[in-house]
């Protein structure tokens, strides 16, 4: 017997390779990773080893294969460690394993994940340039902020903004804005009112009918976000009326989840590959009332202009979940709209439930002119689960709702004329605690 290593991408590849090297009856002696890839130890007999056709044995630098069959070596495909390597050390890009290239059906799933990684890369040092200047700013701010005196009251809420994660550049607005308030409750409502005033923009989102196509960052809930409008014009026109398209999704089990999805709904599920069969799905589905295109998060851009070449008309809505980083929501709104020469249509929010702070994209919104005009949101998983026509000021109080912790009354520093009044304290009751209680709880149900 001898022992042979097999480097391959994941298990079910070296297991297919050892068969088709040793025989169906190889006995697979130890499994594990290496370097990214999947080893695995096999024993195989000596006939097989070193039999006429000479094999290439990896653990033997010496051993010279043969001219009737030459095996390649082996290198290490690129994963997401070495892409971050390259990025933030400037190095030279690695070379892909050959034995993995010269598998077709490897070939697709391997050149997805490595511009997956290349873009997951890309978007970390994003963040961590932007984390750097968010560092610099709060520096900044914190020297002009110790020289501002701010009021007792307004102190637990400028507390929370800091644990709430609001930027450092829309934080300092806001406390400059109510740091002479009397109360917590006209401190929030002064950011109330001034974050909806900065967010007020012209513009309706338009019926839900004709082509729509659904995109942005990967993990944002486009899927769902999708099969919830379809749902919507499902249950008002019906269910033959809506169609469903999943547009170059190459993900496993994706395409099982959208028949899923549009299995529950009763509407039909197409999958196009590629935009030429995307373009006759579409000529096929003009009859239809509400044609849905879901596509993927990798190469966003890409698959963006290759919708809008083939259906110039096709109406475009971003979808971002609630608690988005500012790199994520620039990359979306701005970069891939500009590189994509489009224009959004409308925003969709997800994942909008009590506990998410929409800080960055609050400040987006506040700096920028053409922000997309908010058409819908969710705020958990359920299919059901979605607020059409969400207004900017549902999205102002679901953020200002997380300024006003429950324990703000307790946490306010009484003044000195009080504390000389009363120098012992008086309880208070049930009934003053539950209406003070009540009057500064945070507009959480107009959601």
């Amino acid at each position: 017997m001898e022992l042979k290593r097999i480097l391959a991408r994941d298990t079910r590849s070296a297991t297919e390779r050892a068969i088709s090297l040793y025989g169906p009856d190889v006995l697979i002696i130890a499994n594990h990773r290496v370097g990214g890839q999947t080893e695995l130890v096999v024993a195989v007999e000596m006939a097989t080893a070193f039999g006429d056709s000479h094999l290439f044995d990896s653990d033997n630098p010496f051993a010279k294969p043969a001219t009737t069959h030459k095996e390649p070596t082996l290198d290490l495909i690129t994963n997401f460690g070495d892409h971050l390597g390259e990025a933030l050390l400037g190095k030279a890009p690695m070379r892909s394993d050959p034995l993995l290239n010269a598998d077709p059906l490897l070939v697709q799933e391997t050149k997805r994940d490595e511009v997956r990684s290349k873009e997951i890369v890309a978007f970390v040092v994003e963040e961590l340039a932007a984390l750097r200047r968010e560092f610099r700013v709060s520096q900044q701010a914190a020297e002009w902020q110790s020289g501002q005196p701010v009021a007792h009251a307004v102190q637990p809420v400028v507390q929370a903004m800091h644990q709430a994660g609001v930027p450092a550049g829309l934080r300092t607005l806001l406390v400059d804005s109510i740091k002479d308030h009397d109360s917590t409750e006209d401190a929030l409502q002064a950011i109330r009112e001034l974050l909806t005033s900065s967010l007020k923009r012209g513009g309706e989102p338009g019926a839900f009918d004709g082509v729509h196509a659904i995109a942005g960052p990967s993990g944002s809930g486009k899927t769902l976000m999708a099969a919830r409008l379809a749902l919507h014009t499902a249950a008002a026109s019906g269910t033959d009326k809506v169609a469903f398209i999943s547009y170059q999704d190459a993900r496993i089990g994706a395409w099982n989840q959208t028949q899923m999805l549009c299995a529950q709904i009763g509407i039909d599920c197409y999958r196009a590959k590629d935009a030429s069969t995307l373009r006759l799905l579409l000529t096929e589905l003009s009859q239809r009332t509400l044609v849905l295109i879901d596509t993927p998060g990798v190469q966003m851009i890409e698959r963006i202009t290759e919708i809008k070449s083939v259906h110039p008309a096709c109406i475009m809505h971003a979808v971002l979940p609630a608690d988005a980083s500012a790199v994520s929501v620039q990359r979306v709104l701005k970069d891939a709209a500009a590189s994509a020469s489009l224009v959004w249509d409308s925003l969709m929010i997800s994942k909008l439930d009590e506990a998410t702070a929409p800080w960055a994209l609050l400040q987006f919104m506040c700096n920028e002119n053409d922000v997309p005009v908010l058409s819908a949101a969710s705020a958990s998983e359920r299919l059901t689960d979605l607020v059409m026509g969400f207004t900017t000021a549902q999205l102002v109080n679901l953020a200002v709702s997380q300024l006003m912790p429950s324990q703000a009354q307790a946490q306010v520093v009484p003044s000195r004329a009080q504390v000389q009044e009363n120098q012992q304290p008086a309880v208070m009751d049930a009934a003053t605690f539950n209406a003070r209680y009540k009057s500064s709880r945070p507009l959480r149900d107009t959601l």
